[in-house]
């Protein structure tokens, strides 16, 4: 990685994303980058779902941040109280960098914190903001705009069409990933399928739950088991699935864990044989990259940049849209492949690691924030 060590650190104010999540895996492992480039780097947000743990442990390695004690239930228009209040005491007002994470009301404020003619980043971390909404108000008063994935900067760019526009992937590991050794394939035995992120309706772990006793009759599926992993915010939601899959009598076949840590992630997935997501609205989903640089295969909707993880990749199955048809129909695609021992993980690792890997993605992120702007009025730095 290049080195930016200056007379001066360069400041790097980070607006947002303290979500659980994929953005709460990439910041964190965004922060070790910047850290490692010799640079200051505070996080403000007027609400946090992180726990206190996960929050000192990232103080820990020098980074500054400064969030509301509110979260976000029904306290959260406090946090917004909290920012107007106490901000303008607490922050810098000659930052170099303002990177926006998502969509969020308070980005533009914080634009009163940088040095006049620096950067200002806007990342779109799901779909392309509509017009009129907050992130397309956020994207207009940026000199840069990131996208998650192909489909989506595609879309910014015909709205935006005089800024520079970049398409860079979350950060996924905090290295480079070991090809994976072949896994022995589970003929006879129970294939292990996992659903892992964000426990929400538009990804649909309920269609999974409703539908596994006819998910069992797919050629060579059954015997299988499903595990989610996840939590969320809206807690409600994971109980109701909880109280269903005792109301089917499917407990001894799924099973809820509920959230994980980072750190779990690896011996969550040495055991998983299969990463399913049939979502509705998706950005690019941090845990499908996760489980494919581990040479693990996925079957999942095209829902915004999940179509991308399908390109010339014969290890996982995108199925076409949204509908749960099509998802199924390359679940028993998937399902055939996995049972004749014709899914090759070191492949899967070796595309993945190309595009998605360590030293890809850091690279793109470290020159993206630690690289003085550069206007580009004729728009032709378009990825």
């Amino acid at each position: 990685m290049v080195k930016y060590c200056q007379n001066r650190r360069r400041r790097v104010l980070i607006s947002g994303g303290l979500t659980v999540g994929g953005p709460q895996t990439h910041l964190t492992l965004l922060c070790k980058v910047l850290r490692g480039a010799c640079a200051d780097v505070t996080i403000v947000g007027a609400a946090t779902n992180w726990s206190s743990e996960e929050i000192a442990a990232l103080r820990a390695t020098g980074v500054r941040i400064v969030v509301s004690p509110f979260g976000f239930g029904r306290l959260k228009h406090l946090g917004n109280i909290f920012a107007f209040l106490a901000w303008p005491f607490l922050l810098r007002r000659d930052y170099d960098v303002l990177y926006c994470i998502g969509t969020g009301k308070m980005h533009l404020w914080l634009c009163r914190f940088i040095r006049n003619g620096c950067k200002t980043i806007y990342h779109e971390i799901v779909e392309c903001p509509k017009p009129d909404s907050v992130g397309a108000l956020v994207a207009t008063q940026m000199t840069h705009l990131i996208g998650n994935s192909r489909i989506v900067s595609r879309e910014m760019t015909k709205l935006w069409p005089n800024t520079k526009i970049e398409t860079i992937p979350f950060l996924t590991s905090a290295s480079t990933f070991a090809t994976p050794k072949p896994k022995a394939s589970p003929q006879g035995h129970d294939l292990r399928i996992a659903f892992l992120g964000r426990i929400v309706a538009h990804k649909r772990p309920d269609k999974l739950i409703e539908n596994w006793s006819s998910l069992s009759a797919l050629p060579g599926f059954s015997p299988a088991r499903l595990d989610i992993y996840g939590g969320d915010y809206e807690s409600p939601y994971i109980n109701t699935l909880r109280s269903r899959v005792l109301e089917l009598g499917l407990q001894e076949r799924i099973r809820i864990h509920g959230r994980y840590g980072a750190d779990q992630l690896p011996r969550i997935l040495a055991n998983t044989d299969l990463v399913v997501l049939p979502s509705i609205i998706e950005g690019l989903p941090l845990v499908l990259v996760e489980a494919m640089l581990r040479g693990i295969p996925i079957v999942a909707t095209s829902a915004g940049g999940c179509e991308e993880l399908g390109d010339n990749n014969p290890d996982v199955i995108i199925s076409t849209g949204t509908s749960w048809d099509g998802f199924v129909a390359g679940l028993a695609k998937m399902i055939s492949l996995i049972r004749s021992n014709r899914i090759d993980s070191a492949r899967l690792h070796a595309w993945t690691e190309e595009r998605y890997g360590y030293g890809t993605v850091s690279i793109a992120w470290s020159n993206a924030l630690m690289m003085d702007a550069t206007p580009d009025p004729l728009g032709t730095s378009k990825s």
